[in-house]
């Protein structure tokens, strides 16, 4: 009993395995033959589902120099500012460097400018060596540095796969005949394309930044305070100013009285109740005078007591 069950399963695992060959070589006969009948065309399932190759480029820190971005804060005092402003543009010609903006001041006490200098980087030092160089004294010199070769390089990679990328799919759209696939194609290779554009614009920026240092200068003289005293006017002209401004007070105030005729209404209007209701109460008065008067003469005298 037990050898007839073995018999059959083992039977079975032959079939089934046969089965699945057999299938499988059917399916690709038929794959075959339908990419013929399509000239070799990509169909919509391979337009679909074109995978971006796997690319093993990549670039190492020892493949580029280092990346590094300097900025510089420094503080001067100068004996003489306008000496001191012409041989700051002196050092900055003389270093390749440019001035990107500048803030002027002055007060009784002191001239200031507030300076950005743009300089290639190789002469970034020597620039703060001859700024000093210029200086009554020198308040505070602070450099900053950002190493920006780990995102540099990351960059790059991603640049370097793309454009392999990109190259791919050209391939595959000169390959292509059917204008759905094609039309797919493009529509990849477009956003490839952004993404390498916005790459090379980062490198750009990033080069930029190495390449040229920024230093923001604070150029200062100060000077001593002198008193001056305010000049007051004589006595005949504080007169007639006193006059002036007399006059135009007056004025204003017949302005101030045109303004407010509401108020003179109502005014004039309470005078003339206020008369009315006055000799209203004094006739009345009259009246009870003259009243208590007839009373008097039209009154009995008292009879005699008994």
């Amino acid at each position: 009993m037990e050898k007839r069950l073995s018999f059959l399963l083992i039977a079975f695992l032959v079939i089934s395995i046969t089965g699945c060959g057999s299938r499988k070589s059917a399916e690709n006969a038929n794959f075959e033959s339908i990419s013929a009948n399509r000239g070799g065309a990509y169909t919509e399932t391979v337009a679909n589902d074109v995978a971006e190759p796997q690319v093993a480029k990549e670039v190492t820190a020892t493949d580029i120099a280092p990346k590094v971005i300097k900025t510089a804060n420094v503080s001067i005092e100068v004996f003489d500012y306008l000496k001191s402003r012409q041989k700051v543009d002196s050092i900055v010609a003389k270093h390749k460097g440019y001035i990107t903006n500048e803030a002027f001041q002055e007060t009784d006490t002191q001239k200031s400018n507030s300076i950005t200098i743009r300089v290639p980087a190789q002469n970034f030092d020597q620039l703060l060596s001859d700024f000093a160089a210029i200086a009554k004294k020198v308040d505070y010199q602070n450099i900053y540095t950002q190493d920006v070769t780990e995102e540099y390089i990351d960059v790059k990679t991603r640049l370097i796969n793309k454009l392999e990328v990109e190259k791919t799919y050209r391939k595959h759209l000169r390959e292509a005949k059917n204008i759905e696939d094609i039309l797919k194609i493009e529509n990849k290779l477009a956003e490839i394309r952004s993404e390498i554009e916005s790459a090379e614009g980062r490198l750009k920026y990033i080069d930029h930044q190495v390449n040229l240092s920024t230093v923001s200068l604070y150029l200062y003289q100060k000077l001593e305070y002198k008193y001056i005293p305010e000049e007051l006017p004589g006595f005949w002209q504080r007169v007639k100013e006193g006059i002036h401004w007399g006059w135009k007070g007056f004025l204003w105030f017949l302005i101030l009285l045109v303004k407010l005729w509401p108020l003179w209404l109502l005014g004039i209007a309470a005078y003339f109740f206020y008369i009315k209701i006055k000799g209203y109460l004094k006739n009345r008065k009259k009246k009870e005078k003259k009243a208590k008067k007839l009373q008097k003469k039209t009154k009995l005298p008292n009879e005699p007591i008994l």
